[in-house]
This record gives structure tokens, sequence and C-alpha cells, in this order.
């Protein structure tokens, strides 16, 4: 969470009340970026199974089928790396601390 934090404030220049609105699980402003990060938090609490509303919603916003199949590469990548750094105690680079994420 801390190193996505930091790339998507600083390299990605994405608004820090974005990614702290994404961290904090509330709303978004912007509504397809609200769509985007409802739907892939959707995605990760139904495992991988919808509703059709969760679609059509997503869809609606202007997303597309294939931007789901990302959403699923995504959430596939980040579980078998959080996996597997929580299996080896990784800690979190100072490079990152600043935007640590505790529970």
């Amino acid at each position: 969470m801390a190193a996505h934090s930091i790339i998507a404030d600083t390299m990605s220049k994405v608004p820090e009340e974005i990614t702290n609105a994404i961290r904090d699980g509330k709303v978004i402003q912007e509504d397809k970026l609200n769509a985007l990060s409802k739907f892939a938090r959707t995605m990760v609490e139904k495992r991988g199974w919808p509703a059709e509303e969760d679609v059509s919603a997503f869809l609606d916003a202007g997303y597309e089928q294939d931007d789901i199949l990302n959403i699923v590469l995504a959430i596939s990548v980040k579980t078998i790396s959080n996996y597997s750094n929580h299996l080896a105690q990784t800690p979190v680079d100072k490079a990152f601390a600043s935007r640590e994420w505790k529970k």
C-alpha cells in the first residue's frame, strides 16, 4: 500500500486526496475513477463474482469489457505479491514509510 501510494502520488501525479480515498474506502469525487475503485473493490470482496448490476455500473461509467480483465490481472498479480511479502515478512522500504498503511 505504501509503495503504490507514493508511486501514484509522485510518479503518476494522482492527487493525494484520491489515494487517501481509495486507501480509506471512501468515495472519489471523480465519477469514472470512483467507478473503477468501487468495481475493483467489489471484485476482491465478491471473489470474482460481481453481480450483473456491478458490471453494468462499471461499463456505464465508460469502461470496456477488456478493462474487467485488466482488473482481474492486477488483482492476481497483487495477490501473489502480497502473499509472498506477508510470508517473507518483508518490511516497508524507508522510501515508502511515510505512506505506510496501518489497519
